[in-house]
């Protein structure tokens, strides 16, 4: 496609950096070159803008302390691994449609012997709080939670969850994967009592190769990358100033216009879904009806390989993607670990297609991309074999 506009509808795997965010990192980059720890006159502006990013950042969570990193996988896996290091041997919980960021924590948590325990969801992947109380012991040492789905949309029992750990094993450290809500819906880490948040730059129209660690004041860690023992010791090497900028940047935009930009993505979300459901009735909506995020859209098209229907509409301008980024190039092959936790098999999850949005998403995006994907999706039922897709 050339000389329209390309329409971009794949804001959970990544969004576009604002301006004023590019602008930010620039001018951080030729002024603020300084290393931080530096004792010389460049090494002070450079730390001082890094504490007052610290301290923007981490008032929009009511956090005690904020350990920057270099995103959203490694806050999660300095969350996770890092307190249960710090813990006796034992057990950690999590669910089964969880982000790969959480779940392939298996690995390094064998080293300190814990035994991670990955619970089943329900059909719209999120773990039930019955599920995790007949999970949950003296020996869980880390209970990890995904907030709000990144294939699926949906937001956890956040406050059930967290008070029946409280209640059940009170010394468990609580970790919540915050990447997909943080700067979307409001979040106060003190309020809900838990432990340490992971949240991502990129995801909120921040720089890549950016992510932050918000703790409690009662959070107790165990450093995975000692270094030069820079971020209180918690996570070496030199701090990335300029990043830290940009997602003091990108949050206070996201924060000044949360609430207009959930209605605006919600509004957008369920405009295509009425378009899509008036040309392909069988069409569902995955995910939660009501405890969702706004600005994700997880779709199944029966008779409909989301693959081949997602090349075709790129091809006339319109991104979206067949799930996580993060799942590697084969999402649906030989089953999409997400889709068959929530009790897809095989052959439905390859029907699966996620549309996501933005602040910047206008309606006539949505409109030319409910349209073209209804166009793509029909002529492609009518070149498929009589009876394909009827189960």
């Amino acid at each position: 496609m050339t000389g329209a506009r390309r329409i971009y509808l794949d804001n959970a795997a990544t969004t576009r950096p604002l301006p004023a965010v590019v602008d930010a990192i620039a001018r951080a980059q030729l002024e603020l070159f300084g290393n931080p720890s530096s004792q010389h006159a460049f090494g002070p502006p450079a730390r001082k803008a890094l504490d007052d990013a610290r301290e923007f950042l981490r008032g929009t969570l009511g956090a005690a302390r904020l350990v920057f990193t270099s995103g959203g996988s490694e806050a999660d896996q300095l969350g996770i691994v890092g307190s249960a290091a710090a813990r006796p041997p034992g057990r950690v919980l999590m669910a089964q449609s969880d982000h790969p960021a959480l779940l392939q924590c298996q690995g390094l948590l064998a080293r300190w012997r814990h035994h991670v325990t990955a619970l089943p969801v329900t059909a719209h992947g999120d773990l039930a709080p019955e599920t995790l109380f007949d999970a949950l012991g003296q020996d869980v040492r880390v209970v990890a939670l995904l907030h709000g789905h990144n294939e699926l949309g949906t937001l956890c029992q956040l406050g059930e969850l967290v008070e029946l750990v409280r209640r059940t094993a009170p010394s468990a450290h609580v970790h919540v994967d915050l990447v997909q809500t943080y700067g979307k819906l409001p979040f106060d880490l003190d309020e809900l009592d838990v432990d340490s948040v992971a949240v991502s730059g990129h995801k909120f129209h921040g720089p890549r190769g950016a992510g932050f660690l918000a703790l409690s004041s009662t959070a107790e860690l165990a450093p995975l990358l000692l270094a030069g023992g820079q971020e209180g010791g918690l996570r070496g090497g030199t701090e990335n100033t300029p990043g830290a900028i940009g997602m003091m940047v990108a949050a206070d935009a996201a924060l000044s216009h949360q609430a207009e930009t959930a209605a605006h993505t919600e509004a957008l979300a369920a405009r295509v879904f009425e378009r899509v459901q008036e040309a392909l009735p069988d069409a569902v909506r995955l995910g939660h009806p009501t405890r969702r995020l706004p600005h994700i859209l997880s779709l199944r098209l029966p008779g409909i390989v989301g693959q081949t229907v997602m090349e075709r509409c790129d091809d006339r301008g319109v991104a979206f993607s067949i799930g996580s980024a993060c799942h590697g190039g084969d999402d649906h092959g030989p089953g999409n670990p997400v889709l068959a936790a929530i009790g897809l098999d095989r052959h439905a999850a390859r029907e699966v297609v996620r549309l996501s949005f933005c602040r910047d998403t206008t309606a006539a995006d949505a409109d030319t991309a409910a349209r073209i994907l209804v166009e793509e999706a029909l002529r492609l039922r009518d070149l498929a074999p009589r009876g394909a897709g009827q189960r």
